[in-house]
């Protein structure tokens, strides 16, 4: 922590430009409070993050990246050897330094903090691998690279028969082509083709259009045309599931109907779905932003809800109205102040009242969910609409588009 918080007050002048907290020590303040409340559950057990920043804590890059430079100012100042180049991406640094002292830095590194240790790799051949490259010294004392793959890799990208949506693939492809175009300086371009070609038809591309991509990539030209957009227009991002045969004509109609929209494509079917989650899975009780169902205790109705609460409170507030309903017929009077009108505040208490059912609330079932609150308004209706026996108002699927309901109706029978 301490490491964290020495790194943001020395760069306070550069961070106060990017951020609208321009005092310093509410800011330390707010990064010491996320930094030393991080928890997680495992096997019903509760753990604290002791030191560091939790992966996938949004913080961590920038803390990260400025721990890094608070490290390398210190270093540099406290080593007496002049160092032609230094080169650094995140953790990944590149330098030259003379054969005797490279031990005496990667010292000098590593004892400024012991959660903090640098391996080191010594050029072999006049060659060294960095990042996604390797860098080649020359006779001359020049520097080429080289498109770089591990001895391990398995030399597999996004295959082309897999079922992704196939602006992915092509981007993908892309991807790769203009890396080792821009990577490779040492070799010609005859020879990266030859490289392209061979990888891209281990993974399934044809070879048709491996030739149209190297072409394009080349000659720079953009991947798909489209009218430019007027600066005055907010572009806005939104992403669709991947269905086939579908999302790409919906894409189209989209993107010919809205300039301003740039649409992304996900599949619901990821390799993290295959594997068994290593945290406790979040109990159904407190999942929050679901769609639920209460069954009737004396008939076969059920009420549809929406809550985007932890799903035990919203069942608590049921329950509270249904106690206080129940408390106001055991008074066995209308008060003057009131009559039990004024507990039909939902469907299932309208059910309850006139039909004198009970709802079995330890019966709740999770029908869907999303973290999206207009989406999860959507799949309410369209659950209420599905099911003939809810017992919830018709004004709730008001604001159901037909196209919604014709494919439900035609679903249903």
């Amino acid at each position: 922590m301490t490491l964290v918080i020495q790194a943001v007050r020395n760069n306070w002048s550069s961070i106060e430009k990017h951020t609208t907290i321009k005092d310093e020590d509410t800011s330390i303040s707010l990064i010491d409070f996320n930094l030393s409340s991080s928890y997680f559950a495992f096997r019903g057990a509760f753990y604290r993050q002791k030191s560091g920043t939790a992966m996938g804590n949004p913080l961590s890059p920038a803390l990260a990246d400025l721990v890094m430079e608070t490290l390398l100012d210190h270093v540099l100042e406290t080593i007496d050897i002049p160092i032609p180049f230094l080169r650094k991406y995140v953790d990944d640094l590149v330098t030259a330094l003379p054969a005797d002292k490279i031990q005496h830095v990667q010292s000098a590194l590593n004892a400024y903090n012991p959660h903090i240790q640098f391996t080191c790799e010594i050029e072999s051949n006049n060659r060294l691998p960095y990042l996604d490259m390797v860098l080649i010294r020359t006779n001359e004392q020049k520097i080429q690279t080289d498109w770089y793959r591990k001895p391990v890799a398995s030399g597999r990208i996004l295959n082309y028969l897999s079922f992704q949506p196939l602006t992915q693939k092509l981007n993908t492809a892309m991807g790769f082509i203009a890396r080792v175009f821009r990577l490779s300086t040492c070799k010609s371009e005859i020879e990266k083709k030859q490289m392209v070609r061979e990888y891209l038809r281990n993974n399934n591309y044809p070879s048709g259009l491996i030739n149209r991509l190297i072409n394009r990539i080349i000659n720079q030209q953009v991947s798909a045309e489209s009218e430019r957009i007027p600066e005055s227009e907010k572009m806005e991002f939104r992403s669709l599931h991947h269905v086939d045969g579908l999302t790409p004509a919906l894409s189209k109609i989209i993107q010919r109907n809205h300039k301003n929209v740039s649409l992304s494509f996900k599949c619901t079917k990821t390799i993290s779905s295959l594997f068994t989650k290593l945290k406790d899975p979040t109990s159904e009780q407190s999942k929050r932003n679901v769609i639920y169902r209460i069954p009737c205790s004396d008939c076969e109705s059920s009420y549809v809800g929406l809550t985007t609460q932890q799903l035990k409170q919203r069942l608590a507030g049921h329950r509270s109205l249904i106690k206080r309903y129940n408390d106001f017929k055991s008074s066995n009077c209308e008060r003057e102040t009131g009559n039990a009108d004024e507990f039909k505040k939902t469907a299932l208490m309208v059910h309850m009242i006139e039909k004198e059912h009970s709802f079995d609330l330890s019966r709740t079932k999770i029908l869907d969910h999303d973290n999206r609150l207009p989406a999860l308004q959507i799949l309410e209706m369209c659950h209420i609409f599905s099911d003939g026996s809810t017992i919830n108002f018709r004004t709730d699927t008001n604001n159901l588009n037909a196209a919604y309901s014709g494919v439900l109706h035609s679903l249903s029978h």
